[in-house]
């Protein structure tokens, strides 16, 4: 019999003394401090476990692609556990793939598992004990829309890439196709971040997939008034969960300041992201962007009229007027005012006419910021025009006289 036993035995039989004995008191306290640190000691010795271990249910599937929805262009790689059936197969511009036996088959606004399902009980005919997996070989290109403070808003397409594991098996794919079309897309790795709910998981993990970064990025970058702390991302819910939308906000600053890419969210075709703007403008913003690639180091603008060297011409991001004459030489004599047209952020086009001055501010209102895609032209001044109007009129007088000139020294 263990000691703890022993102990449990004792004290059962003071139950036998007097409730008001003292011995019974004594007892009763020192017997249930000996068997708690006994049961205690007991605990730690029969199941030693280390407080580093890692839970067996890390091993299990995350299941990242569970949200992901089915449509034009994803290439999906069917394992039927049928040898004759396995193949890639292209979701064409109606939604459908083209499988053996069951033929047109629409699967557009499924996710993965959904198809999967659907198709072991479709198959349950043909196939005994079906065990239908469905993964995607080639994923579609994507088309984002961004919105609110950056520099050029709007809608933006993603090639499609193809996924890691179907590169590896391609050479023995290629054996066995039953796709409409080849994928030719380019590579990268498959991997996802949502999560069953309305939140997202967003943690990154590779280099090869579409993040809210790149699209940032394509969009010419952030300003000093965009606020990252709360940049909203609207995505689709898949019809098999009720449909509709759901909504996250991501914190990048961390992606900004320490470069730690953890929050910078993947993006799947159909998202819709919005940034806000700040209350007051942060200047340190830009150079940090830029050094994190959230922006990019260069704009280019186009520059016509009375310079030295008109044509288009690469800038530095935040770049102004003064450096574009800078880069394209002198302005030439008898020149005006400059024009500037640009697209602004709804769409409309504005022209504005600057009374420039080199040495003006940067980013005033003679000398303002330029941005990626301005046309920019040197005017005449009212003088350069009344001297331009004059030589059309002369030259034609200078050509007859020179030519009786020539006539009469012969």
């Amino acid at each position: 019999m263990s000691l703890q036993n022993i102990l449990e035995n004792k004290f059962k039989r003071l139950f036998s003394f007097k409730w008001n004995s003292k011995t019974f008191l004594i007892g009763f306290f020192l017997i249930s401090f000996f068997i708690f640190d006994l049961s205690k000691a007991e605990s730690n010795n029969s199941n030693p476990k280390d407080k580093n271990d890692i839970p067996i249910d890390y091993l299990k599937s995350k299941e990242e692609l569970q949200d992901y929805i089915i449509d034009t262009g994803d290439v999906l790689s069917i394992d039927f556990q049928l040898e004759m059936f396995n193949g890639n197969y292209e979701v064409n511009p109606e939604g459908e793939i083209l499988l053996p036996e069951i033929y047109e088959t629409y699967v557009r606004g499924l996710t993965l598992s959904e198809l999967s399902k659907l198709l072991n009980k479709k198959y349950f005919e043909f196939i005994r004990y079906p065990n239908i997996t469905v993964r995607i070989a080639t994923f579609k290109p994507l088309t984002v829309s961004i919105k609110g403070e950056v520099r050029n808003p709007g809608l933006y397409k993603f090639p499609s890439y193809t996924s890691s594991f179907f590169l590896e098996s391609q050479i023995d794919a290629d054996s066995n196709v039953n796709q409409l079309k080849k994928p030719t897309a380019k590579s990268k790795i498959e991997s996802s971040n949502q999560s069953s709910d309305n939140s997202f998981n967003i943690k990154r993990t590779s280099e090869n997939i579409t993040t809210i970064s790149d699209v940032i990025l394509k969009a010419g970058g952030i300003t000093s008034l965009t606020d990252l702390s709360r940049i909203e991302i609207i995505r689709d819910v898949p019809l098999g969960k009720g449909g509709g939308k759901k909504r996250a906000f991501i914190n990048l600053n961390s992606f900004l300041n320490e470069l730690d890419d953890s929050n910078d969210l993947r993006i799947f075709d159909g998202d819709s992201i919005f940034l806000p703007k700040l209350s007051q403008s942060s200047t340190n913003q830009i150079p940090k962007s830029v050094l994190s690639g959230i922006s990019p180091k260069f704009i280019t603008v186009d520059i016509f009229g009375r310079v030295e060297n008109p044509g288009n011409i690469k800038l530095p991001l935040e770049a102004t007027l003064s450096d574009v004459i800078d880069l394209t030489g002198p302005i030439k004599p008898l020149s005006g005012k400059i024009v500037l047209i640009r697209y602004e952020a709804d769409g409309t086009v504005v022209k504005k006419t600057i009374s420039y001055y080199a040495k003006a501010k940067r980013g005033s209102k003679r000398n303002p910021f330029v941005k990626e895609g301005d046309l920019i032209t040197v005017k005449n001044s009212m003088l350069g025009k009344t001297t331009g109007v004059l030589k059309e009129i002369t030259a034609p007088f200078v050509g007859i006289y020179s030519t009786k000139e020539l006539i009469e020294s012969f």
